[in-house]
């Protein structure tokens, strides 16, 4: 077959693909958003049927024929080398599901997917109840799915690795293990000159904030940054998310209901770093296309992450958004100069709670899960051990212990999701986010005097040109050197933290 007949070929197949994985996107959505509790069943059966019918199309011998004609290999996953990168990039990404997807059994997609649709509503209401016991048995369910998805897809070294790989491709867990082991060794040493250091005042952040003037101001930020309310939405949810259901339908969520404004607010914000990018990678050759989506979960991350934090909570965005913050709720605000709130929204305490962690601690709420995935995983550690387990690492890493089962182990919904291999990207992308920023800063030298007067829309662009623009066409590592001309370097990450805490903490 004509090598670019099986491009337009497989293009089409992917356009199809696309709109299946649309639906299932939707149905997700709704289910966390406006499904009335009694239709947990249903919906589960919707899912396994739609990723039933996914798994077929995925599998079909089709796929691999027209991969074949491709040029595409283990040595060459993006086809013949004559192929635009555009291309190149739909063959690798083909090539790449079609070998995971046809070593799972159809039986095996169809059971994880009812399993996790079950069992998120199960751990929903086990949070309320503060009881592990009651989502045990659930998760045991899809650790054993998961082990089982692992030894058919197989592995050389850890049986984690074609867990991690299927949201960070080509990353490996012997990778993240070395790269974590110095995260954690820095981000605790940083820790602990903090917690010598006199604690800033944040006591202005826990008090009754209006939600409806939340949102305003969340909205207001959200269309500086360029998030575009024609092509998306934000509503509220237990657990802020985004998802992208189409060409032109990018969705966010967040919550309201937190002790502290700030919580609701830089949610707002790191999840329209994710509509960002999808919105920016949706460019009009790749909309509807596999390619037309962020490249990695880490890179992803790295977006939402710069927003949130290396913008979100810098002294030079407050310059600007402080005024307009203060008028909206001035009884909460009157006595609190923009220094004053600053330092607050910045203060570095280790707490229960992973979405409402600082910058300094953060990482280490992801490490701990992602060493307690890999014992889950390998065997090491069941299921019925993880409360005890989770205590003992919440202990040693940030020398505090849940109270009960819904600030410890029962607070994150990714586990009843499947989503067992995830929780790494994250503290992944703060190493990426801290590494584009250098070069950003490089490029665009008034970075601060942009952002000091409200010009968000420069940071934007340089993203869109630099990152966005190119979905999924190029892989995480490739995107991290056409942007940085390097491999990645935690150490980007540690010096940012060091230099803007030093500042704030006044530390030696």
């Amino acid at each position: 077959m004509d090598i670019h007949k099986s491009i337009d070929k497989l293009a089409k197949i992917d356009r199809e693909v696309m709109l299946y994985e649309n639906i299932s996107a939707l149905l997700g959505w709704d289910q966390e958003t406006n499904m009335p509790p009694g239709a947990v069943e249903g919906r589960a059966e919707q899912q396994s049927l739609i990723q039933g019918v996914l798994h077929d199309k995925m599998t079909d011998p089709i796929i691999g024929e027209l991969l074949g004609a491709a040029g595409a290999s283990e040595e060459q996953p993006g086809g013949d080398s004559s192929l635009s990168d555009q291309d190149q990039g739909l063959v690798r990404q083909y090539f790449r599901e079609f070998n995971r997807q046809t070593k799972l059994p159809r039986r095996l997609v169809q059971d994880f997917a009812a399993a996790t649709s079950n069992a998120q509503p199960a751990w929903a209401a086990a949070r309320k109840a503060e009881s592990f016991a009651q989502f045990q048995p659930h998760l045991e369910r899809i650790t054993a799915l998961t082990r089982e998805m692992s030894e058919k897809l197989g592995y050389s070294d850890h049986p984690y690795d074609p867990l991690l790989d299927h949201y960070e491709p080509g990353m490996t867990t012997a990778e993240v293990s070395r790269v974590f082991s110095q995260l954690k060794k820095d981000s605790i040493s940083l820790l602990e000159k903090i917690s010598h250091a006199d604690q800033p005042d944040d006591s202005f952040l826990y008090q009754p904030y209006d939600s409806r003037l939340q949102d305003e101001f969340g909205r207001k930020v959200l269309t500086s940054m360029g998030f575009d309310f024609n092509r998306g939405i934000l509503t509220e949810s237990a657990h802020p998310f985004t998802t992208s259901l189409g060409k032109d339908d990018i969705r966010i969520t967040t919550r309201y209901n937190e002790p502290s404004m700030s919580s609701s607010l830089f949610s707002t914000i790191h999840e329209g770093g994710h509509a960002l990018y999808e919105m920016g990678a949706a460019s009009p050759e790749l909309k509807g296309t596999c390619l037309g989506t962020g490249t990695s979960l880490a890179v992803h991350e790295s977006q939402s992450r710069f927003w949130e934090n290396i913008v979100g909570r810098s002294s030079e965005f407050w310059e600007f958004y402080y005024p307009a913050l203060k008028k909206l709720f001035p009884e909460q605000l009157k006595a609190v100069s923009r220094q004053h709130f600053v330092q607050g929204i910045n203060k570095v305490s280790p707490s229960m709670i992973r979405v409402n962690a600082d910058e300094v601690t953060y990482s280490l709420h992801v490490i701990l899960r992602f060493e307690l995935e890999t014992a889950l995983v390998s065997g090491e550690l069941e299921v019925k051990d993880l409360p005890e387990a989770w205590n003992v690492k919440m202990k040693e890493m940030l020398g505090i212990v849940p109270g009960n089962d819904a600030e410890g182990v029962l607070q994150d919904v990714h586990w009843s999701a499947g989503l067992i291999g995830y929780f790494p990207t994250y503290a992944l992308g703060n190493l990426f986010s801290a590494q584009f920023f250098d070069t950003m800063k490089h490029e665009i030298p008034q970075y601060d005097v942009h952002v000091a007067k409200g010009e968000l829309e420069v940071l934007h662009e340089w993203l869109d040109q630099r990152i966005h623009r190119y979905g999924a066409i190029f892989t995480a590592a490739e995107i991290l050197h056409r942007v940085t001309g390097k491999s990645l370097d935690p150490g980007h990450f540690s010096r940012y933290l060091e230099e803007k805490y030093s500042a704030i903490y006044h530390l030696d």
